[in-house]
């Protein structure tokens, strides 16, 4: 089922606690990767937001596996101002909590500070990496194409901390690219920590921040978006990663931070 296919099933006529359909061919390991989910829990809060308050910031901490198949999906406003709202989305499965979203919108106002970010990094002309679509990839991937320019691929005993490259979703997913996809597009990429790695270990996103900084994207999901990220600290088994994901004409979109926890 395509990205944009799973997302139908949402809509501002729906009930704050629905029942949805988590999807089938967007596992990773035994559970559906982390960016569905996140996209599924912000597809369910979305249409009740209105169109003045953009999404700012989203926290994500994932409690347990969401696994293919029925789950429940609850909205709830927290607070809503003349300028901010805070709200918090849950997603329940077989009566275990899977997944704690809270979001942060916020109205423009006047300011008389704009600081502009740094434009996407510029690779040095080199051997391009690709993820095969065949073999021992995560199962969602195959929803996406990759261009690793800086870094290596997985479980190659990399020597740098640090991974970028290119992304976009494959050919027949193009839709104009929003929130849901850029989640989606941030989350899809393997974690830096997995590159260190000699041979196949475990490693799963614990906690994931992700603030929007465009919000004006008139870019489909299937143009190239550049991507960076670098771990920051790695000890005990967790390793603290921060990213940044341009838009495809360089201008900066959404800045990035997980703790990804690593069993090697």
């Amino acid at each position: 089922m395509h990205f944009f296919q799973v997302m139908q099933q949402f809509g501002a006529d729906k009930p704050d606690n629905i029942v949805i359909n988590v999807p089938q061919a967007w596992g990773q390991g035994r559970a559906v990767f982390g960016g569905m989910a996140a996209a599924l829990a912000m597809a369910h809060l979305l249409p009740v937001i209105p169109a003045a308050m953009a999404l700012r910031s989203v926290s994500v901490s994932f409690v347990a596996p969401l696994n293919a198949g029925p789950a429940v999906v609850q909205r709830r406003i927290l607070r809503q101002g003349k300028s901010v709202i805070q709200a918090q989305v849950e997603i329940t499965q077989n009566d275990q909590v899977a997944l704690v979203l809270l979001a942060s919108f916020g109205a423009a106002r006047p300011s008389a500070h704009q600081l502009i970010a740094d434009t996407a990094p510029e690779w040095q002309t080199g051997t391009i990496h690709t993820l095969p679509k065949q073999g021992p990839v995560p199962e969602f991937t195959t929803h996406f194409d990759y261009r690793i320019a800086h870094g290596q691929l997985p479980f190659s005993a990399s020597p740098l901390r640090e991974l970028g490259g290119d992304i976009r979703m494959t050919g027949n997913e193009s839709r104009q690219a929003g929130i849901l996809e850029l989640l989606a597009l941030v989350d899809a990429w393997p974690p830096v920590s997995l590159t260190l790695l000699n041979q196949p270990a475990p490693a799963s996103s614990l906690t994931w921040t992700i603030e929007f900084i465009a919000h004006d994207l008139p870019f489909n999901n299937t143009d190239w978006w550049r991507y960076l990220a670098e771990i920051d600290y790695g000890a005990d088994g967790y390793h603290h990663i921060a990213a940044k994901l341009w838009q495809p004409d360089g201008k900066l979109a959404a800045i990035s931070r997980q703790t990804v926890t690593v069993f090697a």
